[in-house]
């Protein structure tokens, strides 16, 4: 601890507080928005600005059709959802496609700037990569992190929408809105039966979608991102746990670590790519972090003490 505190010595004497926030902000500036930039540019390319909410609509469409969601989709792109996720999306099955997206779009990048605000955050977070991916493709992850942190009298709207939103609500024992995020899951009743029966198509579609996603799940990753995860127990944990642990996800999953980057620079450049094991590796990072810190915490009152007496 002693070395520790030293160096931290150094670089506080070095470097005043305005020109290490400065430098951060330019180092995550430039990411976000050279990372943004090339997915951007990607979705131009094939063509798939709003392809989740598209592929939702479709779904949900052939729900209230009495066909089957999970056989239809998007450019060869199926709905892989659960079934609660269709509920959110029957206002935009009885909307044309167009009219449709552009409430989505505007419900989306309200609730991305009332998080931001929520959190004080600047204006430019929007370019933080789970943000703008899910802007991009119009995935509701940006929704549930706002209902979650900036609404939290309507959080449990945010259940239906993602059920991994449960997660957060359960760590954090906010049993009023999981319970009735719960009951709202079971507007979807009518349509568990089709995805019981789709779900090994259904995992496969994931599996392939998400190129196997970016998770530690069914890895070796998940016995050191579990341990990080308890060290993290409501101290970030809530936050980290979807996008460390969830089978299948995907960058905008981490939209749902917004909290813990917000405070973390380190945590916030890991969450950038859409890289393998990045999210569990961002969490076990964090947890590390927490426990230095509060060390050396420790460490600095007991020598300030001894100082004293």
């Amino acid at each position: 601890m002693t070395a520790l505190a030293s160096a931290q010595d150094a670089v506080e004497r070095r470097t005043t507080a305005r020109g290490r926030a400065l430098m951060t902000t330019a180092a995550l500036l430039t990411t976000f928005s050279l990372v943004t930039a090339e997915r951007i540019v990607g979705s131009a390319t094939r063509g798939t600005f709003g392809i989740d909410a598209r592929i939702y609509r479709s779904a949900a469409e052939a729900a209230l059709a009495g066909r089957d969601p999970w056989a239809v989709g998007v450019d060869g792109l199926t709905f892989a959802g659960p079934p609660p996720t269709l509920v959110a999306y029957i206002p935009a099955a009885l909307l044309p496609e167009g009219i449709a997206l552009l409430l989505y779009a505007a419900i989306s990048i309200a609730a991305a700037v009332a998080v931001l605000r929520t959190l004080h955050l600047p204006i430019w977070w929007l370019l933080f990569p789970p943000i703008s991916d899910s802007l991009l493709v119009l995935n509701p992850d940006i929704v549930v992190i706002a209902l979650l942190v900036a609404t939290p009298r309507f959080a449990a709207l945010s259940v239906p929408l993602k059920p991994y939103a449960a997660v957060p609500l359960l760590l954090t024992e906010r049993w009023k809105p999981l319970a009735i995020g719960l009951g709202l899951c079971l507007l979807s009743v009518p349509w568990w039966s089709a995805f019981l029966a789709n779900r090994e198509a259904i995992a496969s579609a994931l599996a392939s979608q998400s190129f196997g996603g970016m998770s530690a799940w069914a890895t070796w990753l998940m016995v050191p991102t579990g341990l990080a995860l308890v060290v993290l127990f409501r101290r970030g944990a809530e936050w980290l746990a979807v996008p460390a642990l969830w089978p299948y996800t995907q960058l905008h999953y981490s939209a749902l670590a917004l909290p813990i980057a917000a405070k973390n620079v380190v945590v916030a450049f890991l969450l950038c790519f859409s890289v393998a094991f990045l999210p569990p590796i961002a969490t076990i990072v964090y947890a590390v972090w927490v426990v230095v810190a509060r060390r050396l915490a420790i460490y600095r009152a007991n020598a300030l003490a001894t100082v004293s007496a």
